[in-house]
């Protein structure tokens, strides 16, 4: 097995071993350079060349072997490049971002014929590519409103770890609590709820959590709200406290 070459291949190590690190494989995808097969399409020199705006690029693909569909192999160095080709072919280096948006509603695959391959669908690539995806949206209920709050009945235990390492990331974060909230008047459907109980302002560690939970899949709700208990809503603070059991508690704030 070839170790490593870069941060990238590190992130996609821990991931592969521990999905709970698979955002932060997301993260470190997104802001890397790749590498692909591929030239521009007017230029015929060898050796290295800076693209210029707008260029055109011929980008290699290939086809899949279960239904011959075309996808664009990627790699995540140039290590990894060699590795899944016989023969000496053109390849160029450019940020993931800019690969995604120019195979827009193609499928890719990471790293073919390795341990560490990955493919992506078009819905998957604009997952990525959609910085403004879950944004966090403040409300604030009115007195009057009729509020259902419950507790989930099971949640992937991915989604649990992996929350939980970001959190004991932040020292602000002491507890984190899953619920469930239903307003009838606006929604039909039941949101997941997580609560944090901390100190000072907790909105940019909300924030990057939204945006990591956009990578999570199958987490079984459609509507993940966030509310910072004892700072919110009283009502739902007092319920979360008194019925349910924390799935994160910073370690300092650990009973032994």
């Amino acid at each position: 097995m070839l170790l490593p070459a870069n941060q990238l291949e590190k992130a996609l190590h821990k991931a592969a071993a521990d999905h709970t690190q698979a955002p932060a494989f997301y993260e470190e995808l997104i802001q890397s350079n790749v590498f692909i097969l591929g030239k521009p399409e007017e230029n015929q020199d060898t050796g290295k060349i800076v693209l210029e705006e707008e260029q055109a690029l011929i980008i290699q693909h290939w086809e899949r072997a279960n239904d011959k569909s075309p996808v664009v192999p990627f790699f995540t160095s140039l290590q990894m490049l060699q590795q899944a080709i016989d023969t000496d072919e053109p390849y160029l280096e450019l940020p993931a971002e800019a690969l995604f948006q120019l195979t827009m509603g193609v499928s890719l695959v990471l790293n073919p014929n390795s341990e560490f391959g990955m493919e992506f669908e078009p819905e998957d690539i604009a997952v990525l590519l959609d910085k403004d995806l879950m944004l966090n949206n403040e409300f604030t209920l009115d007195e009057e409103t009729e509020v259902l709050l419950g507790i989930p009945a099971d949640i992937p235990s991915a989604f649990t770890a992996m929350l939980s390492d970001f959190f004991s990331k932040h020292h602000q974060v002491e507890s984190a609590y899953l619920g469930t909230i239903q307003i009838p008047e606006d929604d039909d459907e039941e949101h997941l709820m997580v609560g944090l109980k901390g100190r000072g302002d907790l909105s940019k560690i909300i924030e990057t959590a939204i945006q990591k939970l956009s990578l999570v899949d199958d987490i079984g709700y459609e509507t993940i709200d966030f509310y910072v208990i004892d700072q919110d809503d009283p009502d739902i603070s007092e319920f979360m406290c008194d019925n349910i059991t924390p799935f994160y508690v910073a370690e300092s704030r650990t009973v032994h």
